[in-house]
């Protein structure tokens, strides 16, 4: 009689610790018990939120190319490879004192434009 009391108590020893070790295991893999964090899984762009799933929206604008260095203002010619906003505004600044360029080749007359950055650009310009 008491090996059966105690097996008893065993076999519900055995099974309140299983519901416990089962319960803390719910708890830690987030099975509805816990509250997701504020924002989790959303994307912050521009601003915005974005949820999962949901695409980026299209680009404003899109650079194109050839780039006429005749008409072209400081940030459109800054969508050239190594040209950033010094170089762009040596390059306006050539073209106010010097006129229109009368071939690609003479961009290689501004400071800071030598063979090997004129060799990058030559395909992506014109001068119409």
């Amino acid at each position: 009689m008491l090996g059966e009391l105690l097996e008893r108590h065993r076999a519900t020893a055995v099974l309140l610790l299983s519901g416990f070790i089962l319960f803390g295991a719910g708890i830690s893999l987030g099975f509805g018990l816990s509250q997701p964090s504020q924002g989790a899984g959303d994307i912050r762009y521009s601003g915005e939120t974005l949820s999962p799933g949901e695409k980026l929206p299209s680009p404003v604008a899109e650079i194109s190319f050839p780039i006429n260095i005749n008409t072209a203002d400081a940030l459109k010619l800054e969508e050239l490879p190594g040209i950033g906003p010094a170089k762009a505004e040596a390059i306006v600044a050539y073209r106010k004192q010097n006129g229109i360029f009368k071939a690609k080749e003479e961009l290689q007359n501004v400071s800071g434009i030598g063979p090997q950055t004129f060799a990058k650009l030559k395909s992506l310009i014109t001068v119409k």
